[in-house]
């Protein structure tokens, strides 16, 4: 390729690069802002059904009281005798209920609108004597219906939800039995400790009624504003109710193409995304505003986290391109290095395995040469039996001579126990001078109870206490890589010398553990019987050493045992247990595990 064509597609490839970064920035902008929009209206549905509940709790509590209070005799007479003794028992009755239902007034007027008693009758904003046949719940009261309203008071100036039930002759609804509606009764609610409650939460809260005028807000000067435009007709009906009192309604803010609201001065004002949810009362509806900053915030830190990732992308770019031309420089010299290791590893190869066989015939030639050293004190060993064994075999016959057949057979015993100690000696060192054998998957189980059923004529002599832990209670079989004949020398071994380190302890206890851990096979075999001290310790699988008495061992047993441990490519440890433990020694094995062998077919069986 020439260098202009390869000019050319440089500078098409960072054109087509940086219109892609634009294009993912612009995404992840709108992916994020809208993202957060959907997290901010779900928190903001939540809460409006929280605050809805609350207000609806709230107004709940009072719209029976109307209605219960209007039954009453002592006000239903109040409306027929405008004694002064009787308006003062009424009095005192409101301001009693009103105290206990926590209202903020409850007042009673007859036909005319005319209040006659009210429960703040000795405050200097008493409803007593002013008329208020102008308010919607008075009219609604009047044609025998409940009458709910929302207002500002036309003599304290102060906002609340008012609730009225109608006063008829009988006591009864007037819509039950056409009864004659003589009066209303009413109760005043106070809903500033909601609006303060909204305010201490720190939220953008608002309550609208049906005309969309603000009656309640966690701003307070959000109050008595429109959130949109109101009817002539709606207006003309504010005047009329003296609703908000003469106040202006001036809009709250500006509803924008985005459908968000814009509250304040343009350049100054405060973006919101606005989620409604309408109420049973009256047609009102609670709006949750969220705050657009916070959200244009996130969706410009999402693009700046993007921006800097196509950074960071764009330079390991460059940076891997120059590691590429790096490498390509080396890569000549690295094939000529490359093929002088193939030639200098294959020979290492070769080497390595002439070196690991030599090893092998040393090792081997090596226990052929510790053969060589032991003769000296097996030929003392050996001579000792076969001494006695002269000695009683000529004994023997003489007491035949003489008929003494018990005397004889007694020394011919003797023979046979000595001709049994030769044969263990012997059958030790050819172990010991045969190379390892076949490794084969062999069931440690079974040559563990086997080997248990060779020693159990000295396990009861001993009266030793012993327990084999076996995993899964021994119901299967534990493979290990080695051969039978070998696996039960290591087991008797161990299992021997354990037995004499019992002699002479008053409870004598044997316990054989074996535990599958990974890839191999662990056995423990323990005693509680004096220990090992130091010196044993470190000399224990040494040949030729022993901590028993001259003439009862040559110190072969776990010298051997260690041989046969390293040529069934395992481990061997030995340790004294803590006297919290029970005391005595601990030999531990490790031995490579094996796969169950495959069952073999009839026709292998029979040959």
């Amino acid at each position: 390729m020439s260098p202009v064509r390869r000019r050319r597609l440089r500078r098409l490839l960072l054109i087509v690069t940086g219109a892609l970064v634009v294009v993912l920035l612009w995404w992840v902008w709108h992916w994020q802002l809208g993202s957060a929009t959907r997290e901010a209206r779900a928190h903001a549905d939540t809460r409006l059904a929280l605050y809805a509940s609350s207000l609806e709790g709230a107004l709940d509590r009072f719209v029976y009281l109307p209605g219960l209070l209007a039954r009453q005799p002592l006000v239903r007479t109040a409306l027929h005798d405008a004694s002064a003794p009787l308006n003062a028992r009424v009095n005192e009755h409101l301001q009693r209920v009103a105290e206990r239902s926590g209202a903020q007034a409850i007042y009673l007027m007859n036909d005319q609108g005319l209040t006659i008693a009210a429960s703040n009758h000795a405050t200097p904003h008493s409803f007593v004597g002013h008329r208020y046949h102008f308010r919607p719940y008075f009219l609604a009261a009047m044609r025998g219906r409940q009458g709910e309203f929302f207002a500002v008071g036309n003599t304290t100036g102060r906002p609340g939800y008012f609730v009225s039930a109608p006063v008829t002759i009988g006591g009864v609804s007037a819509t039950a039995n056409d009864d004659e509606v003589i009066g209303v009764l009413a109760v005043k609610v106070s809903l500033e400790s909601l609006q303060e409650d909204w305010r201490q939460a720190g939220e953008q809260v608002l309550l609208s009624d049906a005309n969309g005028v603000v009656i309640l807000s966690s701003r307070p000067d959000w109050r008595f504003r429109r959130l949109h435009d109101v009817s002539e007709q709606a207006l003309t009906a504010i005047r009329a109710q003296r609703q908000f009192n003469g106040a202006e309604l001036r809009p709250l803010g500006t509803r924008l193409n985005d459908d968000t609201l814009l509250i304040g001065s343009e350049g100054v004002g405060e973006r919101y995304v606005t989620t409604a949810s309408a109420l049973d009362t009256l047609g009102w509806t609670m709006h949750y505003l969220l705050p657009l900053r916070p959200l244009y915030a996130s969706a410009r830190n999402a693009v700046l986290v993007a921006a800097a990732l196509c950074v960071a992308l764009v330079l390991l770019a460059l940076w891997l391109r120059e590691r590429q031309q790096r490498l390509r420089l080396r890569e000549r010299e690295a094939r000529i290095m490359r093929e002088a290791n193939e030639r200098l590893e294959s020979r290492v190869i070769e080497r390595t395995r002439a070196l690991q066989a030599a090893q092998a015939d040393l090792v081997q030639a090596g226990k052929l040469a510790a053969l060589g050293t032991m003769a000296a004190g097996i030929a003392h060993e050996l001579n000792q039996p076969l001494s006695g064994i002269r000695t009683y075999a000529a004994s023997g016959a003489r007491l035949l001579e003489r008929n003494r057949s018990a005397a004889a057979g007694d020394n011919f015993r003797r023979i046979q126990a000595l001709c049994e100690r030769l044969s263990t000696l012997i059958r030790q060192l050819k172990l010991f001078a045969r190379k390892g054998g076949a490794r084969e998957p062999v069931d440690l189980v079974a040559r563990l109870r086997f080997v248990l059923e060779l020693l159990d004529e000295r396990l009861v002599r001993q009266c030793v206490e012993w327990r084999l832990d076996l995993p899964d209670e021994g119901r299967r079989a534990i493979w290990v890589a080695g051969d039978e004949v070998r696996l039960e020398q290591l087991a008797t071994n161990l299992l021997r010398n354990a037995l004499d380190a019992l002699r002479g302890v008053a409870s004598p206890c044997l316990e054989i553990q074996v535990e599958e851990r990974g890839e191999h096979v662990l056995l423990w075999v323990r005693d509680n019987g004096p220990g090992l001290d130091d010196e044993a310790l470190e000399h224990l699988f040494d040949p030729f050493f022993t901590t028993k008495e001259v003439g009862d061992g040559l110190g072969l047993g776990l010298f051997i045992t260690f041989g046969i441990v390293q040529d069934l490519e395992g481990r061997i440890h030995a340790r004294n247990r803590p006297l919290a433990q029970g005391g005595g020694a601990e030999f531990r094995v490790e031995l490579p595990c094996a796969a169950a062998p495959l069952p073999r077919s009839r026709e292998e069986t029979l040959t």
